[in-house]
């Protein structure tokens, strides 16, 4: 299946076997990848610049493919990784070493960089639309602005022009939003496999991005001027240098010395701008395109995780201190970038367990500390060194800790916390915002830049910029702990008590129920009915369950007491210990210590009027047009997709109107094919600029869903009555008796007032 990422179809190149492989053998057709390597290898030592640069583009469409094509593959390559040793098999290892950084692809790239007049073009056409569009609105002093490529009767770009190195990195971090099929899904996933692609991923990054040298003392040292751009009168010619995509940076912890305000510039030598290309597109391509339009997510959101690490690591863990100043900026340089796609996807991502990628990247990301120094633990860190050190940080990433935090709460409100993995993410969440000293110090940040005093106005400069920069010019900064957000965090407060008493009953019914049944004789068990439903989960969960949930409760708690010498009407709750939550009490000990705080919630801390726990799940988007979840399989959502698109394009009406019929026959159609009217919200910004988000509510009709014949249990049922029908000749009949049964059993509650006609005039949020 071919990514929509892209809008033209695959291009299949044949100028690379053409020129290269048939001067082999003209007779054979085919050949193996290993000897596509061996061939392009040898062409590479043995040919002259001028066949080079000819060949070059046919290598790179090779390799990655065009357009949607995927080329070699390389996230189909797999290895296997066992202590740190790579085993990888025969084909994989040689694509591994031809691409590596000391390979031959690197080799051919810089031979190509002798001249500054050997470029290559890359066309709008061939890139996914999105970031088309991005870059055709790069004008002005811009990386790509400098770059474009102008057709000779027009003033519109029509491409970018690269020379080999950026050529090759390009075409590879476009490579990343190709990834298509999904191991986990698919019930193959092996966790010490890793793909091609992401080990040469890790290897750019290691290399280009050193931790124990400079960026500047990467080989081999490139002599000559590989940033002179060609003469061109359409561009603007104004700047001397081109890398005018660096940012302002403020490059240390110095920042109140005038040399470095006064710098508007951070620029870099010519040695390190290999380091900074790979750096820029990995951010600039993974970042900024809607990844969730794509088959499968999963492991892109994985390697920006990686990327997001290495940066920390290059900035922080640096054992030698470089001479360009590259790690002192590069985090503070795509820092925007990384807040605009977290910021995006917390509000966009499906309503999955899917968000947990998503979660673990955001947490990754504002927790710099965790990757200083190896041997450090997070509680070995003092609150001077917390504010020295990290402070810059928290600046300039402010909105990563409380505008992110408030909208995650937001996300945890909707859904239903009472399950292994939604438990999980919420107290990881809430365990990362109970750091000593973090909110301690963004609530002096948020003091300092509401205050306003002249003493901080350097500092709030910062902040302004960052701020601007981030959410635009009419953006107004809300505070972490604003009497909206707090109204919120309270309603999750509550969330998360009702769900520690839901699973302190499910664990009751669950305790009583195996009681019952350890207690009964064998010929009890078969014939009497269970006394209780089944459970969702086992003990153990059930158990996992509770503990995630006492423990968040008593995080949530803590933050909010961060805040009770700012804000007074949050008093009530410093004279609650958290001893009965941290300890061996049981839950109803719990609810009874905090009863005072919930009536002091609803009677003076909040004039808002007070909304119940939504426990049922809102959708974004149609829950028949989610992805693949992973129990379906991806092909028969696609085709429950269309079957669903055909039936309402031709039998919409008809739909409608046995939806509000009062027959017999329309009544089992209620019960059997007809979803009901359901209501799903979007979350829309608002006009004001405040950068709030309004819930809008949408009614969707009733329709026929085929999203139930994607599932892996339904094609197993189905696989399991095939069988009984081929092995035994009767097996039909029972079978079919069953439906006829079932059918008139439809009826009987139709006839009884069971099914009556649908109305969606009046849809409660559960």
């Amino acid at each position: 299946m071919h990514s929509p990422l892209f809008c033209n179809l695959p291009v299949t190149n044949t100028t690379l076997s053409s020129t290269l492989l048939a001067s082999i053998d003209p007779k054979k057709t085919s050949y193996s990848l290993i000897e596509r390597i061996r061939v392009i290898s040898s062409y590479i030592d043995d040919a002259n610049e001028r066949d080079l640069y000819n060949i070059f583009a046919d290598i790179v469409f090779e390799i990655f493919g065009r357009g949607s094509d995927k080329g070699w593959e390389l996230d189909k390559l797999k290895t296997k990784i066992s202590d740190e040793q790579k085993y990888i098999n025969r084909e994989p290892d040689s694509v591994y070493h031809f691409l590596s950084s000391s390979g031959n692809i690197f080799k051919l790239c810089y031979k190509l960089l002798s001249s500054n007049l050997l470029k290559f073009n890359i066309y709008f056409s061939d890139l996914p639309i999105e970031l088309r569009q991005k870059i055709d609105k790069s004008f002005g002093p811009s990386y790509y602005g400098s770059r474009f490529l102008y057709h000779a009767d027009s003033i519109s770009p029509i491409g970018l022009n690269l020379n080999s190195f950026e050529y090759y990195m390009f075409h590879f971090a476009i490579y990343g939003l190709k990834l298509t099929s999904d191991d986990i899904s698919n019930g193959n996933y092996d966790s010490n496999q890793l793909s091609v692609y992401k080990l040469l991923c890790l290897e750019y990054l290691k290399y280009f991005l050193p931790l124990d040298n400079s960026a500047s003392m990467i080989l081999p040292q490139i002599q000559f001027n590989v940033l002179s751009p060609i003469p061109n009168q359409k561009q603007n010619t104004s700047t001397s240098k081109l890398l005018n995509f660096i940012k302002k940076d403020v490059a240390s912890n110095d920042l109140l010395s005038e040399n470095i305000l006064s710098s508007s510039w951070m620029l870099t030598s010519e040695a390190t701008w290999r380091s900074e290309v790979v750096a820029f597109f990995f951010a600039d391509i993974w970042l900024n395109c809607n990844v969730l339009t794509n088959a499968s997510f999963i492991d892109l959101t994985k390697l920006i995780r990686c990327f997001i690490k290495h940066l920390h690591l290059y900035s922080n863990c640096a054992k030698h201190q470089p001479v360009d100043n590259l790690k002192l900026v590069l985090m503070a340089r795509h820092g925007i970038q990384i807040y605009q796609y977290l910021s995006y996807y917390m509000v966009n991502w499906p309503q999955d367990f899917s968000f947990r990628l998503m979660l673990e990247n955001w947490l990754c990301y504002i927790q710099p500390w965790r990757y200083d120094d190896l041997s450090k633990q997070q509680c070995s860190i003092t609150e001077l060194e917390m504010n020295d050190k990290w402070r810059i940080f928290i600046i300039r990433n402010l909105l990563c800790y409380t505008k992110l935090f408030y909208l995650a709460i937001k996300r945890f409100i909707c859904i239903d916390v009472c399950s292994p993995r939604y438990s999980i993410m919420v107290y990881r969440m809430l365990k990362v915002f109970t750091h000593p000293y973090l909110l301690k110090l963004v609530l002096d940040i948020e003091q300092m830049y509401t205050s306003n005093q002249p003493q901080h106005k350097k500092w709030n400069m910062l902040l302004s910029e960052c701020l601007v920069e981030a959410e635009g010019p009419l953006f107004k900064y809300e505070l972490m702990f604003s009497e909206e957000r707090n109204h919120e965090y309270k309603l999750f407060y509550v969330k998360l008590q009702k769900s520690l008493d839901h699973v302190a009953v499910e664990l009751g019914r669950y305790q009583e129920d195996q009681i019952g049944r350890n207690n009964s004789s064998m010929l009890e068990l078969i014939l009497s009915p269970r006394k209780n439903k089944m459970s969702d989960y086992t003990l153990n969960e059930w158990k996992d369950i509770q503990t995630n949930l006492k423990s968040s409760l008593m995080f949530m708690e803590q933050i909010i007491n961060v805040n009770v010498t700012t804000m007074p009407i949050m008093a009530d709750l410093s004279a609650w210990s958290i001893s009965g939550v941290s300890g061996n009490n049981t839950t109803s000990s719990i609810f009874n210590k905090s009863h005072s705080l919930i009536q002091s919630f609803e009677r003076s801390t909040m004039n808002l009027s007070f909304r119940p726990v939504i426990r049922a799940k809102e959708w974004e988007i149609d829950p028949d047009y989610l992805e693949a979840l992973s129990y379906e399989n991806y092909f028969l959502v696609n085709l429950s997709k269309f079957l669903r698109n055909t039936v309402e394009l031709y039998c919409n009406s008809q739909i409608l109107h046995l939806s509000t019929e009062n027959s017999m026959f329309a009544g089992v159609l209620r019960q059997t094919l007809i979803r009901k009217p359901m209501k799903i919200f979007s979350y829309e910004p608002r006009n004001d600029g405040s950068g709030k988000r309004v819930r809008t509510p949408k009614i969707l009709p009733p329709t026929i869903s085929f999203r139930w014949m994607a599932s892996y249990y339904t094609l197993s049922w189905i696989l399991f009555l095939l069988t009984l029908i081929w092995v035994f000749n009767n097996t039909g009949f029972w079978i079919g008796l069953f439906y006829v049964l079932r059918i008139l059993y439809f009826c009987l509650k139709y006839l009884i007032g069971y099914a009556p006609p649908f109305s969606w005039d009046n849809i409660h949020e559960n």
